[in-house]
Parts: structure tokens; sequence; C-alpha cells
């Protein structure tokens, strides 16, 4: 029974240390907690994060997780506009985009395999409970 403790143990403590390694962030992992990306992403659903170097990982069209400022929570939107020193974001499922989002503020993007996302849908659940619990009080 102890050996089974120290299996979960190690694989509830070392995979996001894995992640965040292979990944190159220390964020490799963020939950859907809106519905501002429907249908590409659903609120629940559970996504691995890339890190980015800088501008010239990012393209138009990618997914990306970057700090808002103003509220200190992380944004999971499309990239629509890029210039020099910002881009600007919008969620699939809104009618206009986000403020500016200077480069330095990108977390990651999604990781991909052969072009699509890798989520884990429902796995986030616990996240957006805790998120509307808390912006609830």
């Amino acid at each position: 029974m102890l050996t089974y403790g120290f299996i979960v143990a190690g694989i509830v403590l070392g995979l996001p240390k894995f992640l965040a390694w292979s990944l190159e962030t220390p964020y490799p992992m963020a939950a859907i907690t809106s519905g501002s990306m429907w249908p590409v992403l659903k609120e629940g659903d559970l996504i691995f994060v890339q890190g980015v170097q800088g501008k010239s990982d990012i393209r138009i069209g990618d997914v990306i997780v970057y700090r808002n400022k103003s509220n200190n929570t992380f944004v999971i939107h499309r990239v629509v506009t890029m210039s020099d020193g910002t881009l600007t974001t919008k969620g699939d499922a809104n009618f206009t985009g986000d403020a500016p989002v200077a480069y330095e503020d990108v977390v990651g993007k999604t990781f991909q395999v052969l072009g699509h996302n890798v989520r884990i849908p429902h796995l986030g659940v616990i996240t957006v409970y805790a998120n509307k619990k808390i912006n609830a009080q």
C-alpha cells in the first residue's frame, strides 16, 4: 500500500515538473475557465502550454496564454494582429478584440500535435469551479 502511495505522489509531484521542463515554461498546464474560445476549446478543458522565447515564436492564428496585468489572471485567446511591440488577441466566440498585449507578457502558446491543440476535456473542471467560487465572493 505504501508503494502505491509513493507512485501516486511521484506522479502528482513529478508530472508538472516534467511538463515544465519539456514544454519550457513555468506554467505547462491551464484550464479553460470561460466559453470565449468555443468551439475550439471548451470550458473545463485542460490544455498544455508550450513556452515561447519571444515574437519570433508567435504567429497570427496561434492560441496563446498571456498574463493580464490589470487583474493578474491568465488569458487564453487567439492572436489576430501583431506589431513591433505588442500583439492583439480575441476569443473565437467574442465579437471584439482584447487590449494590446506586450510580448513579454506572453507565457506560451497551446501545445499542438499535427496542427491540433492538445486538450483533455473536463479535466480542468475543478479550476473552473474554484474560479467561479472565488469570483462569487
